[in-house]
C-alpha cells in the first residue's frame, strides 16, 4: 500500500506543474525520497495521501496542507514561504514549454498566506486551475 501511495503522490506532484508529464527514473526517485521523508515530517495520513491523489482539495487537513509546503520545499521550488519562480521555470519550462509555465506563474506568483503550508497548498490548487485551463483551451 505504501508504494502506491509512493506512486500516487509522485503522479500528483508531476501533475501540479505539468500538462504531461513524463518523470525520468532520476526524478521518480528523488520524488519518493521527498515524499517519504516529508510523509514522516508531516505525519499525513493515508486518507489525506489519496484524497492528493484524487485531487480532493476540498477541506484539506493541516497536515495535507503542510505535506505540499515539505514536498514542494525539497524539490527547491518553495522557499522561505515563497514560490520560487526560477527554479520553476528550469525545471518545468523545458518539459511543458516556457509559455503554458510562464502563464500559469503569471497566475499564481501573487498566492501568498502569513503560513506556509496555507501559502504552498493554495499554490498547488491555483497550478491545477491554470493547468486545467490550458488543457481546456
Amino acid at each position: 500500500m505504501k508504494a502506491f501511495i509512493t506512486l500516487a503522490v509522485v503522479c500528483l506532484v508531476a501533475g501540479a506543474f505539468a500538462l504531461d508529464v513524463k518523470l525520468s527514473d532520476e526524478q521518480t526517485a528523488k520524488a519518493a525520497v521527498y515524499y517519504n521523508e516529508c510523509i514522516k515530517e508531516e505525519n499525513i495520513s493515508e486518507e489525506d495521501a489519496m484524497k492528493l491523489k484524487n485531487k480532493d482539495l476540498a477541506s484539506p487537513s493541516k497536515n495535507m496542507k503542510c505535506f505540499s509546503a515539505c514536498f514542494f520545499e525539497k524539490a527547491g521550488t518553495f522557499k522561505d514561504n515563497e514560490l520560487q519562480a526560477d527554479v520553476v521555470m528550469e525545471k518545468f519550462g523545458a518539459i511543458i514549454g516556457e509559455e503554458k509555465t510562464k502563464a500559469i506563474l503569471e497566475k499564481c506568483k501573487s498566492v501568498k498566506s502569513d503560513d506556509r503550508c496555507d501559502t504552498a497548498f493554495a499554490l498547488y490548487e491555483c497550478f491545477e486551475t491554470e493547468k486545467s485551463k490550458l488543457v481546456a483551451a
